[in-house]
């Protein structure tokens, strides 16, 4: 009963992005620097070039939030694909520095995920995980996790670029379902992260258009469901960026779209 009610708060947006920093909050936010989507990248990073950028805000229509969410992200094209450097930022007070948390993920054609790493590049308390055909796996200082899989599956997490890759999976199709199997980190405990896996149904709902950064946009609503968590809608671009998203039965709170620039097709 303790996970499920874990699981059905996680899709409350800001409840979600709080819950993934208690997992591990020393170990991957950071308090005393600006927020920065262009992280450096590793390395042994891929050659890549900057398709797009923006950022994603948490806005409630009626009154203000306790405590606000942004998430400023930039999109690379590189050779084997995608990748994806964003951030977490958290704040109570505006006067007190944020809680920042760096997020990298990498991308198959089509923006679908196959690698995810969570704190900053080159941080010794990183969490990095990798989706594989038939297992999900995290590593975190010195542990290891694992999880069986079969056939396609998609992370759930509250990141609209992964939450993206799980809608695009919808069929466009009116009233026909289409169902997914999900991987979710649960938390950290001294053997490593906590892995569950799950069966949702993303289904197409209809065509919809957002003003997105003084552009209004065509967008391809999708709602994501499980007998385990609320329902969750999805506004998808053209190009499959997620405009907005909301709880279904939640239309006081929404993550935003709210800065959006594109360099290059993808």
């Amino acid at each position: 009963m303790q996970d499920s009610a874990k699981r059905r708060s996680s899709v409350l947006l800001l409840a979600v992005v709080m819950a993934m920093h208690s997992l591990a909050p020393h170990a991957w936010a950071q308090t005393k620097r600006s927020p920065n989507a262009k992280a450096k990248a590793a390395e042994t990073a891929p050659l890549r070039t900057k398709i797009a950028e923006g950022k994603y805000e948490l806005k409630r229509t009626d009154g203000k939030l306790e405590q606000s969410f942004e998430e400023p992200w930039t999109l690379y094209k590189t050779n084997i694909g995608y990748e994806l450097e964003e951030q977490w930022v958290v704040s109570k007070d505006p006067s007190a520095q944020p809680m920042i948390v760096d997020i990298g993920v990498n991308f198959a054609p089509g923006l679908y995920p196959i690698q995810l790493r969570v704190g900053g590049v080159g941080s010794s308390k990183q969490l990095n995980c990798r989706m594989e055909a038939k297992e999900f796996a995290c590593e975190s200082r010195g542990t290891y996790s694992q999880i069986a899989m079969q056939g396609p599956y998609n992370l759930f997490s509250p990141s609209p670029w992964m939450l993206g890759s799980i809608a695009r999976r919808a069929k466009k199709v009116p009233q026909q379902s289409t169902k997914v199997q999900l991987v979710q980190m649960m938390g950290m405990s001294d053997a490593g992260p906590k892995l569950e896996s799950f069966e949702a149904d993303v289904q197409y709902v209809g065509e919809d258009q957002l003003e997105v950064d003084g552009t209004k946009m065509d967008a391809s609503i999708v709602e994501l469901k499980a007998k385990s968590i609320p329902g969750m809608l999805m506004w998808l671009s053209p190009d499959g960026v997620v405009l907005a998203l909301q709880d279904s039965s939640k239309a006081d709170q929404r993550m935003e779209l709210v800065k959006f620039t594109k360099f290059a097709k993808f």
